[in-house]
This record gives C-alpha cells, sequence and structure tokens, in this order.
C-alpha cells in the first residue's frame, strides 16, 4: 500500500547565537575528525526518530478522519467504557512488554480523570488475578501484532459479559486473531492503529518506536473522549476532576486555594466500595437465623470427583491448519484459536481422535515462543524432547466412583513410571472407553 507523503513542517527561526557550532562544509579528509562530528551525527539520527513518529501519528489521524468503521468503533469503545464506569465497573488494561508499559501509562491518565481503571498482567491473571475482572468491567487489550500468546491465552477466561476492545496494528477485526472469540458475539471491538511503514524499515531497528508512540496517542484520545463523556456535572468536568486528583506536585500547587471534592460529589464518578454490595448466601432478610452458614463436607477420604474438575470430551474441540496452509505446518497459533473458540473446553484441544494436548503443555509452549507462527512440529522438536499430545494409550482411566486420596495414591504410583502420567480420564465403567465422563490434569489433582 503506498501512503501520501507527509509535508514537512517549517520550524521557527533560531537565534544563531543558541546554535552548535557546526562546520558549513565537510571537513577536509586529511584534517582531524572534529569532536562535533559525532553530534551532528546524533542529532540527526534523532530528529530522524522524531519524524518518523511525527509521520505515525499523521498516519493514525488520516485514518480516523477518513474510516468510518474506525470512527464507529472508536465511539463505540468509549461508549463501553462509560457504562462500565457508570455501573460501578472498571476498565481493565492488559499487556506484555512495550504495549503493558504503555497499558500501565493509559491506566494511569484513566485514573486520574476519574475513570475507575486496573492494570492486569496476562501472566499473572492466569495464576489467580483474572478475580479483578468482574462482570461489568470492559478490557483494552494491547498488542501491535494482535496476536501476543500470553493474550490470545488469557481470552477464554474473561467473562462473557466483559467487551473486549483491542488495540493493535490491524485494521479489520476479521484479521485480528484477539477477537476470534469475542468479535462474534458482538463483545469485541477493534481500535485500529497501524503504522505507516515497519521499524526495522523506518529506523534499522524493530525496536517498538512508533508503534507505541500510536498506541500511547490513541490511549490518551480514549481517554479524554471517555473523561468529556462522563464528567459533565456544572463544576464538575473533566478539567475539575483531574484537579481533584491531583493535589501534587506542579498541578497541585498551581491549585492550591481550591478545595479538594470527593469522587461521590459527582454522580458519574461515584463508586460503591466493594464492601457494600457483599452479601452472604446464609444471610436472611426475613431475620430467620436458623439457616447454616456451612455445609458439612465428607471427611477427606471419602470425597469424590466433581464435575467441575472435568472437561467432557465432547467440549474438547480438535485443532487444524488454516485453510491455506497443509495439515503437516499447524501452527501455535492454530492450537491457541481453536482453544480460544471454544472457553467450555478450558483450553484442552485434540489433535487427532486419539491425541489430546492438556492445557499447560500449550501453556508451556507459549513461555518458550512468543512467534506464535512457529509450526508444532518444529516448537516441540525443539523444547520439549517428547510428543505435545497425549495418546489415549497413555491416559489413566479411573472409575467415577474412586475417592480423590485412592486416585492420589494411584497418580503418584504412575507418575514414577517412564512414561508419567498427565492425563486422567474418569469413566463409567473403565473397560468401555466409550463410557469416558471427562478428562483432567493430573497438576490439577495434586495442587
Amino acid at each position: 500500500m503506498v501512503y501520501e507523503a507527509i509535508e514537512p513542517i517549517a520550524l521557527p527561526p533560531m537565534d544563531p547565537a543558541t546554535l552548535p557550532r557546526w562546520p558549513l562544509t565537510p571537513p577536509d579528509p586529511s584534517d582531524p575528525e572534529p569532536s562535533t562530528t559525532k553530534d551532528v551525527s546524533s542529532v540527526v539520527t534523532a530528529i530522524h526518530v522524531i519524524s518518523t513518529e511525527r509521520a505515525a501519528l499523521a498516519h493514525l489521524e488520516r485514518l480516523y478522519q477518513t474510516d468510518a468503521r474506525a470512527q464507529q468503533d472508536l465511539a463505540r469503545a468509549v461508549d463501553l467504557i462509560a457504562r462500565s464506569v457508570r455501573e460501578a465497573g472498571k476498565l481493565v488494561v492488559c499487556g506484555v512488554g512495550k504495549s503493558g508499559k504503555i497499558g500501565r501509562k493509559i491506566e494511569a491518565t484513566m485514573n486520574s480523570l476519574g475513570i475507575y481503571s486496573a492494570f492486569l498482567h496476562p501472566t499473572e491473571a492466569l495464576h489467580g488475578d483474572l478475580g479483578l475482572v468482574r462482570p461489568h468491567d470492559t478490557m483494552l487489550l494491547i498488542s501491535f501484532s494482535g496476536r501476543s500468546p500470553e493474550l490470545l491465552t488469557l481470552l477464554p477466561h474473561i467473562p462473557a459479559t466483559v467487551p473486549v476492545i483491542a488495540l493493535t496494528s490491524h485494521t479489520e477485526p476479521s484479521a485480528c486473531p484477539l477477537l476470534a472469540f469475542h468479535a462474534p458475539s458482538g463483545m469485541g471491538v477493534l481500535l485500529p492503529a497501524p503504522i505507516h511503514e515497519h521499524e526495522e524499515a523506518s529506523l534499522g531497528v524493530s525496536a517498538p518506536t512508533s508503534s507505541t508512540t500510536v498506541a500511547l496517542c490513541l490511549g490518551d484520545a480514549l481517554a479524554i473522549a471517555v473523561a468529556r463523556k462522563l464528567h459533565t456535572a456544572p463544576g464538575r468536568g473533566p478539567a475539575d476532576v483531574f484537579r481533584s486528583y491531583h493535589p501534587g506536585g506542579a498541578i497541585g500547587a498551581a491549585t492550591a486555594g481550591t478545595p479538594l471534592t470527593t469522587p461521590s460529589s459527582g454522580a458519574s464518578t461515584t463508586f460503591d466500595s466493594p464492601s457494600s454490595s457483599i452479601s452472604f448466601p446464609w444471610e436472611d432478610l426475613s431475620g430467620n437465623s436458623s439457616n447454616s452458614p456451612f455445609t458439612l463436607q465428607p471427611p477427606p477420604e471419602q470425597r469424590r470427583i466433581s464435575m467441575d474438575m472435568l472437561v467432557p470430551l465432547d467440549q474438547i474441540p480438535t485443532a487444524s491448519a488454516s485453510p491455506s496452509q497443509p495439515c503437516s505446518d499447524l501452527r501455535l497459533l492454530d492450537i491457541l484459536l481453536t482453544a480460544i473458540q471454544h472457553p467450555n473446553a478450558k483450553s484442552w484441544v485434540f489433535l487427532s481422535p486419539s491425541e489430546i494436548v492438556p492445557p499447560r503443555r500449550i501453556r508451556c509452549l507459549l513461555s518458550h515462543h512468543t512467534n506464535v507462527d512457529i509450526r508444532v512440529s518444529d516448537a516441540v522438536a525443539k523444547d520439549f524432547g517428547r510428543p505435545l499430545a497425549v495418546n489415549k494409550a497413555n491416559w489413566l482411566l479411573v472409575p467415577e466412583s474412586i475417592s480423590l486420596a485412592e486416585l492420589r495414591r494411584v497418580v503418584s504410583t504412575s507418575r514414577t513410571e517412564p512414561d508419567s502420567t498427565r492425563v486422567i480420564a474418569v469413566m463409567k465403567d473403565p473397560a468401555y472407553p466409550a463410557s469416558c465422563i471427562g478428562v483432567m490434569e493430573v497438576e490439577d489433582l495434586l495442587a
């Protein structure tokens, strides 16, 4: 695609006395190199970077000025965030690497404008921090590629009521992997943030530069637009809210004579304390105190496997390569997209009717590979040293009547064998493979 050339910006005249004393003509090669030559080269490089990022911002501005879909999605993103805040929810910002750092700045800007926000690291989310995401929240996922493995792994675990806004370089929602799960249900919004040319072509290095500048600019635009939509009460506009949340520093000093207002002084920024909405299932509004808050559990040696611990086989999808690729070229991205589009499978994926991939093996691959286009066979050969999938012949078949204590003893024994068990299949009758109720990972049993 060819983009229109950016007109140079005329700079105001400068005082010659303030300019560095650079040579007006190239130095004679026989003369010693002036010490200022390196300075000239450094400044030229810096100006080139500034010019490149300015061109990227001009390209972004032109996109949102001319693309109706981008305008509609930006307006929709603003509405979703504002609605979440009005309903005592929040904006949850998520990203990794440089995108994560941009996300933290966007989160800080949102909060300073009275837009309740929190940053969630996707890896930490998978280890318990997912509890931060509540039903009335909206999520903002930042990834220039739109295919960060950590974010893709997180998608199936986001509550179904939570809209997802993807800030990526993609300009078509159907081409963005981060929206593969939420866009079909109408819960996904794309905020395109492309750059006019690849950073390596512009600067000779692929380090995030123009892409992070564009993402930060779009995040600032989103924050100001949401603030103006939320804070409309007289005397409680965006500027008033910002001052009330910024009592320190130069900004605070400039408004030292202005009394601080609390968030509760404006209806649009009133938040209920989390503790105010907590209720317990045994609380009886009629005043009847005879209900017991506890449910007696059987002793540990008698507890059995619950259905919540299992994933039924008929809920687990089979991964396949994209139509443009041969079956042997199954990519890590193909497995991730399969898992994302079938959240009930809890990231379990079949490679064939007899081979299943447990979620932890997928996560292990992701921890080693940021390039999700890598062929699964190449990734496995390089890092695993064993097949990615577990064949049915190696599943541990147990009856549904087995107690958890007995199952743990069986698993502890089987894990001492060379081909240690990874998949437990719970059967109505172990003699009939078709009677399988569901599967679980050994690690979930021993956790």
